[in-house]
């Protein structure tokens, strides 16, 4: 019995401390996008954030650090509402595909992934390391996701790829297409003109990689 205040202040803790690191990441990447990575500092996130420079220090100990989580928090964000983790594994390939295809449309040209990609492509210059960083967390992780779901793809026989990196770059490559520099310059596709690319996109996949011609 003794034991159970201890348990439950243990658990408030954890929440307080998880509430106070996404109120660090929400105001760096606010910041980061308004006044870019080389003009923010940490004593303006923590500012920003209603919280001390120690604590966020405590969850970040540079402010590369930070940008790396901040970008990592939206990967995750991304291959979220792409869910081929789990839901696209028991679905046919091409309804899994123009699933992924959608999600990923749809995440690449929301409002903070451009806001976000326009600020590290006026800072990689001057900053070199926010371009690593970020490729490696979003670009590159969403890469990743998609191969692993064309190698369980591979093993179900769905398709059949050597290379299942390169299938997924070329997959990505397709459906990004011009719709990502007209997101960058202020264009916006249609969401017919969205659906016509994902449907070509599928369709080549298909004809290129799925088995036995499917």
């Amino acid at each position: 019995m003794g034991e159970k205040p201890a348990l439950e202040n243990g658990s408030t803790e954890f929440c307080c401390r998880s509430l106070k690191s996404e109120q660090v990441l929400d105001a760096a990447k606010r910041l980061f996008i308004e006044h870019g990575f080389g003009a923010t500092s940490m004593d303006a996130i923590a500012r920003a954030a209603g919280v001390s420079k120690a604590t966020v220090y405590a969850h970040h100990d540079s402010k590369q650090a930070l940008f790396a989580a901040t970008a990592r928090r939206e990967c995750r964000r991304v291959v979220g509402e792409m869910a081929i983790a789990d839901g696209a594994q028991h679905l046919d390939l091409e309804t899994a595909l123009t699933r992924i295809g959608r999600s990923f449309i749809k995440a690449i040209l929301s409002e903070e992934t451009m806001a976000l990609l326009r600020m590290v492509i006026a800072e990689v210059a001057r900053f070199p390391e926010i371009g690593h960083i970020f490729y490696t967390s979003a670009p590159r992780q969403t890469q990743i996701d998609v191969t692993r779901y064309l190698q369980r793809a591979r093993e179900r026989g769905l398709i059949q790829a050597a290379d299942c990196e390169l299938a997924a770059i070329q997959f990505l490559g397709m459906l990004r297409g011009d719709a990502l520099i007209a997101g960058l310059l202020g264009e916006h596709p249609s969401q017919r003109d969205n659906e016509r690319v994902i449907t070509a996109a599928v369709s080549t996949f298909v004809a290129r990689y799925g088995a036995d011609g499917r």
